[in-house]
């Protein structure tokens, strides 16, 4: 069957508010205040590692120095920790007065409800891509008309843990500064420890230098980066330092764990279009897209001139959009296709958007009693299915970044088909062979483990 090319605006810009956040309250530590429902509540005991003590900070309205700020972050990674999730965190606060807009943990992952969980505190991936900064990107965007919150340049966005390449994407399109505790040598920008990040083309280094510090430790590490990041003269502890990374690499583990087997093998799913019972799978991916699970590929993983069709007309359908992708699953049925949606934010990219209305929908249907059987039966990680790009990124904007990375939180290793990553026409600005270049610097997370290899849709 072919599919209808008529999405509704409404539908497309759903996909984009998804990726703003706008769910997310605007008041103080609303990110992880159990009371607001905006974080999920602990159901079962932390780790089996303890994770390193996190006592609430003293003042959370205002920050003065590079250890308040520490301090802050650290707490609330270290309730993202106990929540399931990765313990990382990132905070925004307004260069001149120190005053706290937002705080905000990572929520990748959630605890399922207990009475669909399988055990106690069972964990599924909510967004792959809701890291504490781009959340925070995002809220800035949802929310800076209405709060007449300032410029990204008047602000500055404290992170715990060195920024992954898709956070460092979304912090360089807004242009925030950058302020962060600890080091990530596996998926950080900076994971050589120098500085200089030579990961990056020469347009992102230069604003990554302008924009990017790394606070000093007592008694460690001098500063590093620009001077002109708010706190750049004074110093971290050394327990808030280590506490930042000694939580995440606490978190990851049992993290990593819990996703080693979260997605079934498609020899083991069943089509939810063939499915008897799975009507509420198809209704609940067409309030995103409403051709969801209309048009099928004659051959899984091969995408072809219908499909090509189905992404120029959401392109051109979307006021703005520059590019759409599509994600297909293992049985041909193409579930999602979105562009990008600059008209909620310039980080809502056509991949962020269908990654994200893939997760989240997944998540919800497994997390209700009555969709939960079907959902287990029929649904799977995205790495198992195919991911369809009009035209490959260009390989120069940081909006890129935001791109790649999040395509590699997404299929979290190496996809077990080669072909995940596809593109029918090259980036509109660069080549591709640029584009491979960018990928081969990045971090080791991206360049060696998840191997992005971008591959152009085979003619025929």
């Amino acid at each position: 069957m072919t599919a209808r090319t008529d999405p509704t605006r409404r539908a497309l810009l759903r996909l984009g508010l998804a990726a703003a956040g706008v769910g997310l309250a605007p008041g103080l530590l609303a990110a992880c205040d159990r009371s607001t429902g905006t974080a999920p509540a602990s159901s079962s005991s932390p780790p089996a590692s303890p994770l390193p003590s996190a006592p609430s900070p003293a003042n959370t309205a205002t920050l003065s120095n590079a250890e308040g700020a520490g301090s802050l972050v650290l707490w609330s990674a270290n309730q993202a920790a106990r929540d399931g999730s990765f313990g990382i965190a990132g905070v925004m606060f307004d260069n001149a007065s120190g005053r706290v807009l937002q705080l905000i943990p990572n929520q990748v992952m959630r605890r399922l409800s207990s009475d669909v969980a399988a055990t106690d505190g069972e964990t599924l991936t909510h967004d792959p891509t809701a890291h504490g900064e781009r959340q925070l990107v995002s809220w800035y965007y949802a929310n800076r008309a209405a709060m007449a919150l300032p410029e990204p340049s008047q602000l500055t966005v404290t992170t715990s843990l060195d920024p992954c390449v898709m956070c460092t994407g979304a912090l360089l399109t807004a242009g925030f500064n950058v302020g962060v505790v600890a080091p990530d040598t596996f998926s950080g920008i900076n994971y050589t420890q120098d500085g200089q990040f030579a990961d990056l083309p020469p347009n992102l280094r230069e604003g990554a230098l302008r924009t990017f510090g790394y606070y000093a430790v007592a008694d460690g590490r001098r500063f590093q980066g620009a001077t002109t990041v708010p706190f750049a003269d004074s110093e971290l502890t050394q327990g808030t330092f280590d506490g930042c990374e000694n939580t995440y690499q606490i978190s990851a583990t049992a993290v990593r764990q819990s996703r080693k087997d979260s997605g079934t093998d498609p020899a083991a799913l069943k089509d939810p279009t063939t499915t008897t019972g799975a009507k509420p799978v198809l209704a609940a991916y067409r309030k995103v897209y409403p051709q969801a699970f209309e048009l099928r590929l004659p051959s899984p993983g091969k995408p072809d001139a219908e499909l090509r069709k189905v992404l120029t007309q959401v392109r051109d359908d979307t006021p703005g959009a520059t590019n759409s992708v599509a994600f297909v699953d293992s049985f041909g049925n193409v579930v999602l296709v979105a562009a990008n949606t600059p008209e909620v934010n310039p980080i809502a990219t056509a991949f962020m958007n269908v990654t994200q209305a893939y997760a989240t929908t997944r998540f919800d249907l497994m997390d209700d009693r009555a969709t939960n059987a079907v959902a287990k039966a029929t649904l799977t990680s995205p790495k198992y299915g195919t991911f369809v790009f009009l035209n490959a990124p260009d390989p120069y904007p940081a909006s890129t970044l935001v791109d790649l990375g999040g395509y590699g939180s997404t299929v979290e290793s190496a996809p077990p088909n080669p072909g995940n990553f596809q593109y029918f026409d090259p980036p509109r600005h660069g080549s591709i062979t640029a584009l491979a270049q960018v990928i081969a610097a990045l971090p080791p997370l991206y360049s060696q483990l998840v191997k992005i290899s971008p591959q152009q849709v085979a003619a025929g």
